[in-house]
């Protein structure tokens, strides 16, 4: 019995962190929409930018803006780099995380480009100032356990949840969309 209590206790943290953590995302709209796509991605994947430059801004004028859908953009880090800037977005207020996400994937295949360690960071905070981080305000981001594990259980819960393995994913109304970014909106029209 007591073994019984002990399991499910762990698993009532594990689910209250995980549902934590995914409010912790950006959300275009309203969470009352008809159509709700969670998208995974990857700050260093070059079709989560084409994504998130291309087709999100006129999927937020026609869908968003009208309330229809409601896009949250949650974390699946590829990489350290990814893993990093990720990270650092969690320190900006909810505002300036969306101007964050639009200039990271703007400007990816420059702060990507970063040789080491030393220089990704650099070039972030490049990123960051802008938006009021820096200094060391933006060195105790980077030590930020508490964000790097909240990137860091998206990606868990994204493999564990809906078997994601690549990058951009998109989850709409808790099922798994297995066609093409370029597809999105044709699927959207089908849903409403």
């Amino acid at each position: 019995m007591i073994k019984k209590i002990k399991i499910f206790f762990l698993l009532t943290f594990m689910f209250s962190f995980a549902a934590k953590a995914e409010s912790d995302f950006p959300l275009y709209g309203t969470k009352d929409a008809k159509i709700k796509i969670k998208v995974f991605s990857s700050l260093t994947c070059p079709y989560c930018a084409e994504f998130h430059n291309k087709i999100l801004p006129n999927i937020k004028k026609k869908y968003v803006l009208t309330e229809k859908v409601s896009i949250e953009l949650l974390d699946f880090p590829l990489d350290l780099a990814g893993l990093k800037a990720a990270q650092v977005q969690k320190c900006l207020i909810p505002e300036n995380q969306k101007i964050y996400l639009d200039k990271i994937y703007l400007t990816q295949s420059k702060w990507t480009s970063a040789k080491t360690l030393k220089e990704l960071e650099a070039n972030l905070e490049k990123i960051t100032k802008e938006l009021g981080l820096n200094g060391d305000e933006f060195q105790k981001c980077l030590k930020n356990k508490k964000h790097e594990d909240t990137v860091l259980q998206s990606r868990i819960n994204a493999q564990t949840k809906y078997e994601i393995k690549s990058t951009p994913t998109f989850v709409i109304n808790e099922k798994k969309f297995k066609g093409s970014i370029n597809d999105l909106e044709k699927h959207i029209k089908k849903l409403l």
